[in-house]
C-alpha cells in the first residue's frame, strides 16, 4: 500500500485545493485506526475563519475484537445560522489485524441536495519505532454526494506520520488528495492537516489544521477544527 500511495501523490500533485467533503463521509472524525471503545461519543466543531460552521456529533461501539459500528451527524450551518443543513453518516469497521481494517460508509443528506454517497476505505498503521508509526488509507466513493455531477468514482489517499509521546501526546501530519474519475480536473484536492491530540484517560482531545495546497486560485483555504473523544 506504502508505495500505491507515494504513486499517487507523485501522479496527482498538480492543481489541487483544500477541504473535500468526501474527507467527512466516515462515522469517526478523520482517519483512524485505532479500535472504538466499547461505547464512545464524540464532538467537533470546524470552520474556514468566518460564519460557516459544521458541528459532528458521533457514536461508535465495538462489538467484538474485529468488529466496531458507528454513526455521525454532521450539521452545517452557514451565515450565521441562515442555513443549516445536516447529514447522516453510517459505518461498520472489520479489523483483519491489529492495526488494519476495512470499513464501509453509508452517507445520507438530509438536506433537500440530498447527495447521498457510499464510501469503502482499506487503511493500516505501521510501527516503525516505539514512538513513530506510518498510517496509510485508500478510499473509493460512490454517487453524486461523493462523486459530485459529472463523476463516477471518487478515490482518495492518505499518509499519516504520527509521533507518539507515552500515552498522553500524539502529533500527526495527514497528507491526503482525491479525485473524481470524470471530474478530474476540476475535482482534485491535496490537503496537508496537522494535528496534535491529548489523551486524558479515556478521553482524545485533539485539534486540526487543514491547509489546501498545489492551487494558486485556492492556496488560502484553511479550516481549524476541535474534536473531543471520550469513552463512557
Amino acid at each position: 500500500m506504502k508505495h500505491i500511495l507515494c504513486l499517487l501523490f507523485a501522479i496527482l500533485v498538480t492543481n489541487a485545493f483544500a477541504v473535500d467533503h468526501f474527507w467527512d463521509m466516515r462515522y469517526n472524525f478523520g482517519p483512524e485506526s485505532r479500535p472504538s471503545p466499547k461505547i464512545g461519543v464524540g464532538l467537533g466543531i470546524r470552520s474556514p475563519f468566518n460564519s460557516d460552521v459544521l458541528f459532528p456529533i458521533n457514536f461508535t461501539t465495538r462489538l467484538n475484537k474485529e468488529f466496531d459500528v458507528g454513526a455521525k451527524l454532521d450539521i452545517n450551518t452557514y451565515g450565521q445560522l441562515e442555513e443549516i443543513n445536516t447529514a447522516l453518516d453510517i459505518g461498520v469497521r472489520y479489523r483483519y489485524r491489529p492495526s488494519s481494517f476495512i470499513a464501509f460508509d453509508g452517507y445520507l443528506d438530509l438536506s433537500e441536495t440530498s447527495q447521498s454517497a457510499l464510501a469503502f476505505t482499506i487503511g493500516t498503521q505501521q510501527f516503525i519505532a516505539k514512538c513513530f508509526a506510518n498510517y496509510y488509507e485508500l478510499r473509493a466513493g460512490f454517487l453524486d454526494g461523493a462523486t459530485g455531477k459529472d463523476g463516477y468514482v471518487k478515490f482518495s489517499a492518505s499518509m499519516i506520520p504520527t509521533i507518539v509521546f507515552g500515552q498522553v501526546l500524539r502529533m500527526f501530519l495527514e497528507v491526503t488528495s482525491s479525485a473524481s474519475v470524470g471530474n478530474l480536473k476540476e475535482d482534485f484536492m491535496v490537503d496537508i492537516i496537522p494535528k496534535i491530540e491529548l489523551t486524558f484517560g479515556g478521553t482524545h482531545v485533539r485539534i486540526d489544521f487543514d491547509v489546501g495546497v498545489m492551487q494558486e486560485k485556492n492556496n488560502d483555504r484553511k479550516t481549524i477544527a476541535l474534536y473531543v473523544m471520550t469513552a463512557l
